[in-house]
């Protein structure tokens, strides 16, 4: 009996000790995986964060993101709770607040607070008023061809009677 229960203790300890050195090497199987280039043309959106699981167990993380300039409002955290050996297209929803270009960047943490992982970055282009140009400049545009067409028509009456 004393054999099984030091056996036990030394299986705790090495199991313990394992946890914390990849904890300390930040060697985590959940992390995100890097992006493309966004473009973000409207004044709200959602901006997609891929991250994978390895663990054969389901996971709930909280998406941690922080800019370099103010272009942009974020929340603080969004949380999301990915599958066993998976990976999820996560959204975080964002304000435009500017043009211009921003960098993001993120990370994730386990609702304890502990950091998993290393900080991505991911590359912006903020255009927060495309659709209000491209409507303005459609709108233009037809109110452009109602004005031709009408003086077309006018001078061809005027030139047949």
């Amino acid at each position: 009996m004393k054999f099984v229960s030091k056996l036990l203790i030394a299986l705790l300890v090495l199991i313990t000790a394992g946890s914390a050195s990849a904890s300390a090497a930040g060697g985590y199987d959940v992390k995100i995986i890097k992006g493309s280039h966004i473009n973000l043309v409207s004044k709200a959106s959602r901006v997609p964060v891929l991250i994978q699981n390895n663990y054969d167990t389901e996971v709930r993380v909280l998406i941690h993101m922080s800019t370099s300039n103010l272009r942009v409002r974020l929340p603080e955290t969004t949380s999301v709770v990915i599958p066993p050996n998976s990976t999820v297209n996560a959204t975080v929803p964002v304000q435009a607040v500017a043009n211009g270009d921003v960098d993001l960047y993120v990370w994730l943490s386990s609702f304890s607070g502990e950091r998993l992982g290393d900080t991505k970055t991911i590359s912006m282009t903020v255009i927060g008023d495309a659709e209000m140009i491209a409507l303005g400049s459609m709108g233009v545009l037809v109110v452009l061809l109602l004005v031709a067409g009408t003086v077309r028509m006018i001078r061809r009456r005027k030139q047949n009677a």
